[in-house]
């Protein structure tokens, strides 16, 4: 059973993700190393710990859940803690991870130079290392470029394996959006995928969001998403914010 850390305690992982973020609709390019490597750690490989790190938007969150996933389907004891939500949570949320057979810390970066949140980290890779668990970390940054204050952690962090995520180019960021579209029976013809790709910020939060808002609008409408309602819906759009903004 999987647990996602919650300011009251745990909750189940599934209530905590949005969505199920497999390892099916994440798009490797050229990270295949990095995720053989976090596939390898989730199945239960000789690793103790992973720390992968890329810039927002990149998908190191997704790999998190995906880990997070694959390792609950393997019957393996899991917990989820996202630190960018720390503000939410209490440090002894760490103390109750024990059991566990991986803990996967998304955004550690978050709480870098917060003696409260980085001195039960250090002991909970301490406990978890000694019990043979595994780890699985996620930042914006590699581990000497965060500022942690305890030295201690920081070296902790890199004793494992530590990938850097690669960016996806504009044709990866296309099959990302078709397979999201695929796992939704939503039909997102190649050319809209394209247009989208190439006539929008590229970063693929934005991309997403904009997918899922199409898809509500082609419904609402009952119409097929070709590249005629793309444009009309991004001009509504843009109206829109314009008469929002006076």
């Amino acid at each position: 059973m999987s647990h996602f850390a919650s300011a009251g305690g745990q909750i189940p992982l599934a209530l905590g993700i949005k969505e199920r973020p497999g390892f099916d609709l994440f798009v490797t390019g050229e990270n295949h190393e990095a995720v053989q490597g976090i596939k390898n750690l989730a199945g239960g490989s000789q690793h103790s710990s992973i720390y992968v790190w890329a810039q927002s938007g990149t998908g190191v969150s997704h790999l998190l859940q995906a880990a997070c996933m694959l390792s609950d389907a393997m019957n393996f004891q899991v917990a989820y803690v996202p630190l960018r939500d720390y503000g939410e949570l209490d440090p002894q949320v760490l103390e109750n991870l024990d059991n566990m057979d991986m803990v996967c810390i998304d955004d550690i970066d978050a709480i870098a130079g917060m003696t409260a949140w980085e001195q039960p980290l250090l002991h909970l890779y301490n406990r978890l290392r000694d019990k043979g668990s595994v780890m699985l970390f996620g930042a914006h940054a590699s581990p000497q470029s965060v500022n942690f204050q305890l030295q201690d952690l920081k070296s902790r962090l890199s004793w494992g394996l530590v990938f850097h995520l690669k960016p996806l180019n504009d044709q990866d960021k296309i099959e990302v959006l078709q397979r999201r579209a695929s796992a939704r029976a939503f039909d997102l013809p190649a050319e809209v995928a394209g247009y989208l790709v190439n006539r929008v910020p590229r970063d693929l939060p934005n991309l997403i969001t904009l997918l899922d808002e199409l898809e509500k609008a082609t419904l609402a409408e009952q119409k097929k998403l070709t590249i005629p309602f793309v444009k009309t819906f991004l001009n509504k759009n843009s109206e829109s914010r314009s008469q929002n903004s006076e």
